[in-house]
């Protein structure tokens, strides 16, 4: 009896919780200047999806400054020498500088994903599309959060 009352107490022991708490990060920032660089397609969706985060009422007026590079390399081959796999990395290189304090930060943000060949070139170019999509919405969550962390922390 005691070694089963012990054992429950351990096992609730392990499984209580620890205290971690997601942090509440919040964009507290107005981008007033967005400049881009590279590959224009994707740019374009990390303009849009950046400035529809930002809170136009507020006064933490950014200037931001954004250099993608898109590459596409061969990931695999079968045995006759044919390409089945392609891997893409996006590489954004994110500049900032707040207006107010004319503080000056960069940070760099990496994305990568590969897909599959297809026998039909229209599924091939689709399955390209959908990848690259994918990494773009990664890639500007993922820039969203790094500016408005390191806004905080300025």
């Amino acid at each position: 009896m005691k070694l089963k009352i012990l054992i429950l107490i351990f096992c609730m022991i392990l499984t209580s919780n620890c205290g971690f708490k997601l942090s509440n990060v919040q964009n507290n920032y107005n981008i007033s200047e967005f400049n881009t660089k590279g590959d224009k397609r994707i740019n374009y969706k990390l303009k849009n999806k950046i400035l529809n985060s930002s809170k136009k009422e507020n006064e933490n007026l950014i200037l931001v400054n954004i250099n993608t590079k898109k590459e596409k390399n061969i990931k695999e081959k079968n045995i006759g020498n044919e390409i089945t796999k392609y891997e893409i990395i996006i590489t954004s290189n994110i500049e900032f500088k707040k207006i107010t304090d004319n503080n000056f930060n960069t940070f760099t943000v990496i994305e990568k994903g590969d897909y599959t060949i297809s026998k039909r070139y229209s599924d091939t170019l689709s399955n390209e599309k959908s990848l690259i999509n994918t990494l773009v919405n990664d890639l500007s969550d993922e820039i969203i959060q790094n500016l408005s962390l390191r806004l905080n922390d300025l």
